[in-house]
């Protein structure tokens, strides 16, 4: 198989002479979320927490309030200063996700990326919503981590291009603050966290937007309940989390250059388009040394429902959907070997129905109403060998089984371009290995990785069929990758460096047309650069900058060279250049920070036709403590107010786009209630 074939290359050619970064914590087990996170020391939740240092992953751990000071309004301002991820804002809470890819739509970019609260799933593997983070708690967040590429063995389906994880603080830290912030575009928020005893932490945030176009906004709350015990030898933390969004979503401008209208970009050609999305759930993490090594039982159940208008396609029907699901992650972890089993149960629905009149072949009536069953069985295992005292081989691989019953509730047939299958059952198996490689120069530490992604289809891919697809005709989606670096220290600072080539494997995803490919190929490759500098007196400078190229590898004519593609035609929608560059200060009482921010040209279209010259944004920021329990924050985004747009695209015979918002300020007050 080429992955294995590859990898030994990869690990042959990296045999150099080595060692890992060392930091002052390396011998000491370090749990995130109770020590503060140090410029070199950050650690991440992998099993039991580790080092980033000591991974052949590229991770990133960031700080969400670090440092605006300011709660987000949304999880993109802080994520997109990662190198190679690329968040595109849609309205209000919505958007869509880019790691190491283009950014990906519909099943794909639902499907392509794994979202996690403490490790545990937000969603079943085959209901993801393509608009996953809007049911994290990142306002709540004491850290963010950032997988990029397949994810580790400890993860299976949709861990394909990036996983991202949201991990809360613990309880007993004595944290009790209280923070209010606005904009001048009508943004207001409110959070608070508090330790109501050793054991409880309650953590909760109330947003509302008005929105800066016409008939938008939201009204978002959030709840986390944490809390922790000790029953006899098992370390218990249990957290139940809300999330309920009621969101007016303003549609895509339409027309040429159109986000450049200062008249136009506040205007909403779809007042009615809507989305309103409840999420419940609650795990526990059960944890206890034993002889073979640390045991951790991590239960869980979940409940999201969701209702929105598909104003982004002809027709815009009315889209409901929901799932119900139980499950259990478990693991044992020893001395560099680590194995375990995870079993999940899911019970979902779609419903698709438009009242509008026929648009085209979305036409009027019922297009969906099905149920599908789901059970997941996987198990996986990791061993780490130490070569001499400087090199470290890591192995690992993920078997996991995914089993679908579908229950169509409607007769089955076609009507428009909407494929309504009989019922059937489908299953799929999926084995993703793993093979690291981490060796130390002292300061600096090289690393490579040869592994594997996959993703069982989504239900929405298998049972929304439509015109010109064979319903459970779609097969299993792979990412075969490639990557090396190096990291470690500057002296006065710290820097990664990564290479990475990636080449995928049934691609499914709707062309232009709004049509489902079932068998697409693409390849990725790029280096990510990332770095951390101490210029004295209390200033820094950080960047992180990707070079990339997104490619199709193969080929399909659809009768529109706009909307054709060609194989070796870049990916729409995949810029070959992102960055941002940071200076801060840091002083006894008071702190700021300028910020750049660059997204390169991209085509809109998959016949490479039609383009967006991309845009650099500037920010401007800072806080002072104004007593030793009042801190005042201040940020500007949009520093000269940019004509830009959030995400440009171009299908059905126009270019549409989400226009970036106008210059704002946003200042905020946090209070420490200790």
């Amino acid at each position: 198989m080429r992955i294995f074939l590859l990898a030994s290359a990869a690990v042959l050619v990296s045999v150099l002479p080595a060692a890992a970064q060392v930091s002052e914590y390396d011998e000491e087990v370090i749990l995130l979320g109770i020590m503060p996170l140090e410029v070199g020391d950050i650690v991440v939740a992998k099993g039991v927490q580790s080092l980033t240092s000591e991974q052949p992953e590229t991770i990133d751990v960031i700080i969400p309030t670090s440092p605006e000071g300011l709660t987000l309004a949304h999880p993109a301002e802080i994520l997109n200063t990662v190198a190679g991820v690329n968040i595109h804002r849609g309205s209000g809470q919505e958007h869509l996700t880019a790691i190491r890819s283009p950014v990906l739509t519909g099943g794909a970019g639902a499907g392509s990326f794994l979202y996690t609260l403490d490790g545990v799933p937000l969603r079943a593997a085959g209901f993801a919503n393509v608009n996953g983070l809007l049911e994290a708690p990142t306002e709540l967040a004491n850290t963010i981590e950032v997988f990029k590429g397949p994810g580790p063995a400890d993860y299976g389906s949709n861990a394909v291009h990036g996983l991202i994880n949201v991990v809360l603080g613990e309880p007993g830290r004595g944290e009790n603050t209280f923070s209010v912030q606005a904009s001048s575009r009508g943004f207001v928020n409110t959070t608070l966290v508090t330790d109501v005893t050793q054991n409880l932490r309650v953590s909760a945030d109330i947003s509302h937007d008005s929105g800066f176009r016409d008939d938008s906004g939201f009204d978002q709350q959030k709840l986390a309940v944490q809390h922790v015990i000790q029953l006899g030898n098992w370390d218990i933390s249990s957290l139940i989390a809300l999330n309920n969004l009621n969101q007016e979503t303003a549609g895509f401008l339409q027309g040429d250059d159109a986000y450049l209208d200062r008249d136009l970009i506040t205007t909403n050609a779809f007042p009615e388009a809507f989305r309103d999305t409840q999420a419940l759930r609650g795990q526990i993490k059960a944890q206890r040394e034993t002889d073979l090594g640390t045991l951790i039982l991590q239960p869980y159940a979940r409940r999201t429902q969701q209702r929105f208008l598909r104003h982004f396609v002809p027709g815009q029907a009315l889209d409901k959907n929901g799932h119900t699901s139980f499950g259990l992650k478990s693991g044992l972890y020893g001395d560099g070997w680590s194995a375990g089993v995870d079993a999940e149960y899911t019970s979902g629905f779609q419903y698709e129905f438009q009242e509008n009149p026929n648009r085209f072949s979305f036409v009027q009536g019922l297009h969906y109403d099905y149920e599908v069953d789901a059970i997941v069985l996987a198990g996986f295992a990791t061993k780490d060998f130490e070569i001499g005292d400087r090199a470290t081989l890591h192995f690992g691989a993920r078997g996991e089984y995914t089993s679908y019953d579908y229950d169509n509730q409607v007769e089955a047939g076609q009507s428009g371009r909407f494929i309504r299958a009989a019922d059937r059952t489908d299953d799929y198996f999926t084995l993703t290995p793993k093979l690291g490689l981490t060796y130390d120069l002292e300061d600096v530490t090289f690393f490579a990785r040869a592994a594997r992604g996959s993703r069982a289809p989504q239900t929405s891919d298998l049972y929304s069929a439509q015109q010109n697809q064979v319903p459970g005709e779609a097969e299993v989606e792979t990412l075969d990758s490639l990557e090396a670096g190096l990291r470690g220290d500057l002296g006065r600072g710290n820097f990664e460096i990564t290479g990475f080539t990636m080449w995928k494997d049934n691609f499914f995803f709707r062309n232009a047309n709004g049509f489902n490919v079932v068998n697409g190929k693409t390849r990725h490759e790029g280096i990510e650069a990332s770095f951390d500098l101490s210029l004295g007196k209390g200033f820094s400078l950080n960047g992180a900058g990707t070079l990339a190229r997104h490619t199709y590898d193969f080929t399909e004519d659809v009768g529109s060279a706009a909307n054709n593609i060609t194989d070796g035609d870049r990916v729409d929608t995949a810029p070959d250049t992102l960055g941002n560059l940071s200076l801060h200060y840091d002083g006894d009482r008071a702190g700021g920070y300028l910020r750049w921010t660059h997204v390169g040209e991209y085509f809109t279209n998959p016949g490479n036709t039609n383009d967006y010259p991309g845009h650099d944004i500037f920010t401007l920021g800072g806080q002072v403590d104004l007593t030793e329990a009042l801190q005042f924050s201040l940020r500007m985004d949009n520093l000269f107010d940019i004509r830009y747009a959030d995400r440009a695209d171009f299908a059905f015979g126009n270019e549409r786009f989400f226009p970036g918002r106008p210059r704002t300020v946003f200042a905020g007050l946090t209070v420490s209630l200790d």
